[in-house]
């Protein structure tokens, strides 16, 4: 009896052992799926930003013209079948978002930037690589750092704000078992008043 309740303790553990394998994140920004595996890499590290776009610098250091564009970031998202053989399930990215830490490096500390947030809908099917543009600065985000009443970014200087950015994609498995995962990518942001 004492033998019996042995092997089916040993087979439990094992069975237990199995089953917590594999799922989640396994690390460096990869989701892994049921059937495929995701990454999602920045083509441009760091990206230089241009806080405002094609103004002009007097002799004393005064901007004049300009405008204040979003700059977006390509990124690279990789769909990759786990299997040869068998049914693979496209992912689906629902939300995009992107994530700011400021970072030594630039001439002066950065300022706090809050997160922003992308609604996303695409497809990606089994072994797809797919270019997705991803606003790493808005607009709204260069104006707020113009018009800080603190450490605004100055015109005309050559200061710069640098930032460490997580793109961070939220994908399930379209006819998985329904888990979301995040799949990162990253780049360093270096904003500026280009002159």
């Amino acid at each position: 009896m004492l033998k019996k309740f042995s092997l089916l303790f040993c087979l439990v553990c094992s069975t237990a052992a199995l089953t917590s394998c594999g799922g989640g994140d396994v690390g460096g920004g990869v989701g892994e799926f049921t059937t495929v595996t995701a990454t999602a890499s920045a083509k441009t590290n760091p990206f230089e930003s241009d806080i405002l776009t094609a103004n002009s610098c007097s002799a004393t250091g005064v901007s004049s013209g300009g405008t204040v564009q979003t700059d977006n970031v390509d990124v690279n998202f990789v769909s990759t079948a786990q299997f040869s053989s068998g049914r693979l399930l496209d992912l689906s990215i629902s939300k995009i978002t992107i994530r700011y830490t400021p970072a030594p490096g630039g001439t002066v500390p950065a300022p706090a930037l809050a997160d922003s947030f992308v609604s996303y809908s695409q497809p990606v099917p089994p072994n797809t690589s797919v270019t997705i543009p991803v606003p790493v600065l808005s607009r709204d985000q260069k104006l707020l750092l113009l018009n800080r009443s603190t450490q605004a970014m100055p015109l005309c200087t050559g200061t710069t704000f640098r930032y460490y950015v997580d793109i961070i994609f939220e994908v399930s498995e379209v006819g998985g078992n329904g888990d979301v995962k995040a799949v990162t990518a990253k780049t360093t942001l270096d904003v500026a008043d280009s002159i």
